[in-house]
């Protein structure tokens, strides 16, 4: 059991080590700039629920939205203004890359002109009209991101809390004889 939690932990710092933490936020081109600013908000370091909770839905629609190259920067002051972990909001902006922004946004356009014509909008301009498409589907798609996120947060919240009182008892088991 022990060996197994060991196994987790150094997996779960593994995914974590390339996002940026306060120890390591001077090396991002972008946020080193921040990073004294940054350090002081203990908020967007933190992994309680409300930080992870907010950092999972901004940090979901934010991923969606049509703002590729400006994300970092953007998630940066959402966390900031939404008192939300930065790690994680960061961490959400990859989702679009240089290889899934085209799938992404193509997959955005369908969804938004879909939800604009079941919204009853009127065509004003093409330009207009495939802004407006991008933007309603990467919301949609942001929302259901966020949702299933959200949900497992809640699953590994729960494992994690079983797992500790298991831990706890095979602990107060063994030196019950001492």
């Amino acid at each position: 059991m022990e060996i197994r939690w060991r196994q987790r932990r150094r997996r779960i710092r593994s995914w974590l080590k390339p996002l940026p933490r306060r120890a390591s936020i001077h090396r991002y081109p972008i946020l080193n700039r921040f990073a004294d600013f940054a350090r002081r908000r203990p908020y967007l370091w933190s992994f309680k629920d409300a930080p992870v909770v907010r950092a999972i839905y901004l940090g979901s629609l934010l991923a969606y939205l049509p703002t590729y190259g400006a994300q970092i920067l953007i998630a940066f002051i959402a966390a900031w203004f939404g008192r939300a972990n930065l790690t994680l909001m960061i961490g959400l902006q990859m989702i679009t890359n240089p290889l899934t922004a085209g799938p992404i946004y193509l997959a955005a356009y369908g969804i938004g002109t879909g939800l604009a014509r079941l919204l009853h909008m009127p065509p004003r301009h093409a330009v207009f009209d495939g802004a407006v498409a991008l933007i309603l589907g990467g919301l949609a798609l942001g929302l259901l991101t966020a949702l299933c996120l959200h949900g497992l947060w809640l699953f590994g919240r729960f494992e994690a809390r079983r797992f500790r009182q298991r831990r706890q008892a095979r602990f107060m088991q063994e030196n019950a004889g001492n």
